[in-house]
């Protein structure tokens, strides 16, 4: 009779083990798929060496899959009538972008009601705390020539012109995201081969 308790007892606790090594495998994967680094650019194409571009984010068509990874993996996610959004991970010579690489990031203006750059931790999707609590350029704070051409400079050292601060160390990877906000009916048009930013490194 004992031993029969204990073969049941034995068998309950195997199969309590089972559901909870499929319950725990099954969260894991799920987790993996929609918080990974790289994930979220899963739904992006490739612009050009340097820019990523998706017209999911904040779309109704988007999946909810999609949509997931949107609110888990990043900050984004305005309704794409709203902004659209690109993300630069690599520089003009397709490499990834290295904390400790300066980089000079140059462009001219962009036909929308206004826009901005960011610079993110790609590990964290987080900004990269610094001492001047700088995250970010737009097109009303960026110092312009009166062609209305801007050079914002990428570099864990402190530049003289517009300076976006990346982490001195350890090194770590970053991405560059353009946000557009309410573009013009020409520029939607011909979304995604706009006239983008360059990314240039300058030193290493």
């Amino acid at each position: 009779m004992l031993r029969g308790k204990t073969e049941l007892v034995a068998v309950v606790i195997g199969v309590i083990a089972l559901v909870a090594a499929s319950y725990w495998g099954t969260r894991t994967y799920t987790l993996s798929r929609l918080t990974g680094q790289d994930v979220i650019f899963e739904t992006f194409e490739q612009v050009d060496e340097t820019w990523l571009y998706s017209d999911k984010i904040g779309a109704a068509a988007a999946s909810d899959v999609e949509r997931a990874r949107v609110a888990i993996g990043g900050p984004l996610g305005l309704s794409s009538k709203e902004a659209v959004y690109f993300v630069s991970v690599t520089d003009d010579q397709g490499n990834p972008l290295r904390s400790q690489c300066t980089y000079r990031v140059s462009g001219g203006s962009i036909d929308s009601r206004w826009w901005s750059l960011a610079l993110y931790d790609s590990e964290t999707q987080h900004y990269v705390p610094n001492e001047q609590n700088r995250s970010s350029w737009n097109s009303v704070s960026i110092p312009k020539s009166d062609s209305d051409e801007w050079v914002i400079n990428v570099s864990p050292s402190p530049q003289e012109t517009a300076w976006l601060p990346t982490q001195k160390a350890p090194e770590k990877p970053f991405e560059l995201m353009l946000r557009i906000y309410n573009p013009s009916d020409s520029l939607r048009a011909a979304l995604p081969n706009i006239d983008l930013p360059k990314v240039e490194r300058v030193s290493c």
